[in-house]
């Protein structure tokens, strides 16, 4: 389990990267994952490259975004919008 403590960077951690894939889906509305990706190193950098897919996973249990495996499209839910 990943526990936050009073070393923890608060810009490299789960809530934070969650936030910023929010932010990035909600501008495109829907991001093939490799693009989603490559947005979101290009705005946080190399250091939040392995919270990536935590963050992902962290959105899904929240229910926040749907993934479409046909068009490899992910996507905001429409109550989020």
């Amino acid at each position: 389990m990943i526990k936050p403590n009073k070393f923890t960077d608060p810009f490299n951690c789960i809530v934070y990267n969650s936030y910023t894939i929010l932010k990035i889906l909600s501008k495109k509305n829907q991001l093939t994952s490799k693009k989603l990706y490559e947005t979101f190193i290009k705005k946080l950098g190399e250091d939040s490259e392995p919270l990536f897919i935590l963050s992902l996973d962290f959105l899904f249990l929240l229910d926040l975004i749907n993934y479409n495996a046909e068009t490899d499209m992910l996507e905001l839910k429409n109550e989020i919008k």
